[in-house]
């Protein structure tokens, strides 16, 4: 028969398990600021390609007169 120590596996495991959970937390925060990040990214994009076509159509008001 074997001989197994199911109390030192299950602690063992009980650690591997904290450590998963920490490491997925981790990930979950890393994901969601990247997400943001890129949303600010994206919208600070579109503000300054408004702001290009403003001085476009300031340019060629000064143009035209």
């Amino acid at each position: 028969m074997l001989n197994i120590d199911w109390k030192d596996r299950a602690i063992n495991r009980r650690f591997e398990n904290k450590k998963l959970k920490k490491r997925i937390k981790e990930l979950i925060i890393s994901h969601d600021s990247w997400k943001e990040k890129a949303i600010e990214r994206k919208e600070g994009i579109i503000h300054l390609i408004r702001q290009v076509e403003l001085i476009k159509k300031n340019i060629q008001k000064i143009i035209e007169v």
